[in-house]
């Protein structure tokens, strides 16, 4: 199992963009756990753990985000992890 970390920058906060990726990991079926936070400095942070398809679907839905956002960067880190962290996918 894989653990993907995103930190996304742009104006990523007050527009949407925690809601439109917990839909979007509700709608899409993708297999994954984490969660989707805005962090102090504007950015927001997601955490996702499972499998590399849904992952790369999911990397691929927040460099764009929802309509309103404008992504400038996407920082990523992956990891390999034995067992899940998070029971569910959550939007803090």
């Amino acid at each position: 199992m894989l653990q993907m970390r995103l930190v996304i920058k742009g104006k990523v906060q007050k527009v949407g963009f925690r809601w439109s990726v917990l839909q979007h990991v509700k709608t899409s079926g993708l297999l994954v756990k984490g969660h989707v936070v805005n962090l102090p400095d504007g950015s927001v942070e997601l955490i996702a753990e499972g499998d590399i398809e849904s992952l790369k679907d999911l990397h691929r839905f927040a460099t764009k985000g929802p309509e309103r956002a404008e992504v400038r960067e996407v920082a990523q880190e992956i990891v390999e992890i034995e067992n899940p962290t998070y029971p569910d996918f959550t939007m803090d």
